[in-house]
């Protein structure tokens, strides 16, 4: 308390500033938290913790409620969805406004489109987004799980990739074009990509609901 008594107001007022953006990594990073968990399908038909910013103009609710009313597997028996996160990397605007950041994530699965036996599944990931506050909590923007490698356990990663379990079933070179985009692939060299916030980034990227910093990697990669 007594360096505190040594500020003066303007530096207390950079104080305060500061102590309010650590906590909002902390409330992101919780909030993120739930996302994860009650991603699990087992969750499906309870009442729906809402964390996303359905409120904002430019959030596409259509197309989220859409996607929260179509089943993906006929029976939650022996589905499962276990998408812990680590190694955060999260930058905070100046006015405390908007948190972009990026997360792994080391899953595991248990994958029954129908009712067949259920496929165990090992996963890595990485979960960007932005966050914005709405009705002074924050809320998901943007941004969600993106594989890097999904293959059955005993098979491995290398010689066995599961595309993302949608309803309708996509293929291979659709998943490609689409949640698969940056997945590895044994004949490729990987893209860095999402990448995450750099310290600049509010800088070099200043449309705060943009995707753009998660690109910019891409800029460097040789062809």
């Amino acid at each position: 308390m007594s360096d505190l008594d040594l500020l003066n107001e303007e530096e207390f007022l950079e104080v305060e500033e500061e102590i309010d953006r650590q906590l909002s990594i902390w409330e992101v990073c919780n909030l993120r938290g739930q996302a994860a968990i009650f991603h699990d399908d087992q969750h499906i038909g309870e009442k729906r913790r809402e964390l996303k910013t359905v409120k904002h103009p430019l959030f596409d609710t259509d197309a989220e409620m859409k996607f929260r009313n179509t089943p993906v597997v006929d029976s939650l028996e022996g589905n499962m969805l276990i998408h812990p996160l680590t190694t955060p990397v999260i930058e905070v605007d100046q006015d405390n406004t908007c948190v972009r950041a990026t997360w792994w994530s080391l899953g595991v699965e248990g994958l029954s489109r129908y009712r067949e036996t259920p496929t165990a599944i090992i996963s890595v990931g990485m979960v960007p987004g932005v966050h914005l506050k709405e009705d002074g909590e924050w809320r998901i923007f943007s941004g969600a799980w993106q594989r890097t490698t999904k293959n059955e356990y005993h098979a491995g990663w290398v010689d066995s990739m599961i595309p993302t379990n949608t309803r309708p079933q996509i293929s291979m070179e659709e998943d490609r074009g689409r949640m698969g985009r940056f997945a590895y692939r044994k004949d490729e060299v990987r893209q860095p990509v999402p990448c995450p916030p750099q310290k600049d980034t509010f800088v070099s990227y200043p449309d705060v609901t943009g995707s753009d910093w998660l690109m910019d990697h891409l800029k460097d990669t040789v062809e």
